[in-house]
């Protein structure tokens, strides 16, 4: 179980340096391992927003000014 652990903890820790160098940021190696730490818990929290329904399927109402003459 620990192998499972630490592999998910590698994943997640390329997955935050992934993300943090298209933003041009390079945390230390102690900031990355805390924030690879916190990242699933985040993503859980972020994909579960995600999924409640908001009716934005519904589509948006066109409103069409008319030009001054």
């Amino acid at each position: 179980m620990a192998d499972i652990d630490s592999d998910s903890s590698s994943d997640s820790v390329n997955e935050v340096r992934a993300l943090l160098n298209v933003a041009g940021i390079e945390p230390t190696t102690a900031d990355l391992a805390s924030l690879g730490r916190i990242f699933p818990g985040l993503r859980r929290k972020i994909d579960a927003m995600y999924e409640i329904d908001t009716g934005d399927e519904v589509s948006a109402a066109v409103f069409r000014a008319e030009a001054d003459s």
